[in-house]
């Protein structure tokens, strides 16, 4: 699979302190139905031995270790991106389900969702769509997380908007952009029955460790402060139709 000269996506990888799940990242890339080039974001100071030449090493400044895989990536060829965290391991059907649901239309696919209540200003979750869920269609969400499944187009769009803060709301951003653009933002279906169509095998288990993002004390009042931010620049939550 790998050596091929053309692909339709390029897969970013987020190394930095999970270390110890890249490989099965690559597995995972590796073994998908659909060929996709490997850019790897490192944000790490050990030393790793990959076995797959075609993996692009990056490394960027460590103060901006997720908006900078965004904003890095912007130079990448092919029509598709996927940028993924370093918690979640796609079944090998996955970027070919998602390749199939975004042709012909302009849509961002994200691994995990959120919605916010009609005119919220701060980080407040109304509903979260999580890897664990076994969702009987397709189902539209304000913002997500943790795998992003996007046109290389809407990257550069995303790297045009200015960005509020370094530290974390990178997903946040994503939303306002979208929104912006008039792209709606899913979460798949998943067939409970059909894992290698999962967005992540792990159902959200790795993402739930001592080094989540979520766990940390700045989390949440920077995500106020940015969820202010962007609906004061006109985001609003108001999703009428959730099914496509």
């Amino acid at each position: 699979m790998f050596g091929k000269k053309s692909y339709h996506i390029t897969t970013v990888l987020t190394v930095t302190d999970r270390l110890e799940y890249l490989q099965s990242q690559l597995e995972s890339i590796k073994n998908q139905t659909v060929s996709s080039e490997i850019f790897i974001h490192w944000n790490n100071d050990s030393e790793y031995e990959l076995e797959y030449p075609s993996a692009i090493y990056r490394n960027q400044h460590k103060s901006t270790p997720l908006y900078s895989r965004f904003i890095n990536s912007i130079n990448i060829t092919t029509p598709y991106v996927f940028i993924c965290d370093d918690d979640i391991l796609p079944g090998k059907k996955y970027l070919e389900k998602c390749l199939e649901f975004s042709k012909n239309k302009d849509v961002c696919i994200v691994s995990c969702g959120m919605n916010f209540n009609k005119g919220e200003t701060k980080y407040n979750v109304n509903k979260r769509i999580r890897q664990s869920e076994f969702l009987k269609v397709p189902t539209q969400v304000n913002m997500g997380g943790q795998g992003y499944f996007l046109k290389t187009e809407l990257l550069r769009k995303y790297c045009n908007y200015k960005t509020h803060s370094t530290l974390s709301g990178e997903d946040i951003h994503l939303g306002f952009v979208c929104y912006k653009e008039n792209i709606p933002i899913y979460v798949l279906d998943k067939d409970e029955n059909d894992k290698d169509t999962w967005q992540d095998l792990t159902l959200g288990e790795r993402g739930n460790d001592e080094k989540a993002q979520w766990k940390y004390p700045t989390h949440k009042p920077v995500r106020d402060e940015l969820m202010g931010i962007y609906t004061s620049l006109g985001w609003e939550f108001n999703i009428e139709k959730s099914l496509m």
